[in-house]
């Protein structure tokens, strides 16, 4: 809880440091983005218990998309920034329950703008902790937490306006009473964003 508390004092503290140079419409300075889209996510889940391991076969879902940037332009073409990238779908679990899964990877990313004003390229990367979890439910395990990364391309249209395509893989798993279960997942998202600068 005392990590928690430090964290906001130290992100408030640094919003307000900052906030003479937010939002006068240049990249520079203070960013707060989101968007939404479609996508695939294609996975694998495994088991492993004493010495024994079992996979199952690749599954492809349809995805709805979620992506959301807080950070920092040290200059009109480059942005840093934690990242949070999910992709939502359904699948059905071991008990024929269907389930929703949010897969996703939060991290630190960057952007570089291939011009400093748009239209623009955009072209993203970072890396990330990659998590599985079962958002809605009510009974359901701690997320499973693991490596991730994401790159991508991407075209701003107009100022505060892009689109985006990124590839986002992450391994995320847990181990529980000497069973491990692990995913490989890779996520194809499409999103239509909004940058506030």
């Amino acid at each position: 809880m005392k990590i928690r508390v430090v964290i906001l004092t130290v992100v408030l503290v640094m919003l307000m440091a900052i906030s003479a140079m937010a939002f006068n419409g240049q990249r520079k300075g203070f960013i707060l983005g989101g968007g939404l889209g479609f996508g695939v996510t294609s996975y694998t889940q495994t088991v492993k218990w004493n010495g024994l391991s079992e996979t199952g076969d690749r599954e492809n879902k349809g995805a709805f998309n979620t992506n959301f940037q807080i950070g920092y332009a040290p200059s009109d073409q480059v942005a840093i920034y934690y990242v949070s990238k999910v992709a939502w779908f359904s699948m059905t679990n071991a008990y024929d329950d269907e389930v929703t899964i949010a897969s996703g990877a939060g991290g630190l990313g960057f952007s570089y703008y291939q011009k400093p004003v748009a239209p623009s390229m955009i072209f993203t990367g970072g890396i990330a902790v990659s998590s599985w979890s079962l958002p809605f439910e009510d009974d359901a395990p701690d997320p499973w937490q693991g490596f991730g990364i994401f790159g991508g391309v991407g075209y701003e249209f107009a100022r505060h306006v892009s689109a985006e395509l990124d590839l986002v893989y992450g391994k995320p798993d847990t181990k529980e009473d000497g069973v491990t279960a692990s995913a490989n997942v890779m996520s194809v998202m499409l999103t239509v964003n909004a940058l506030a600068f």
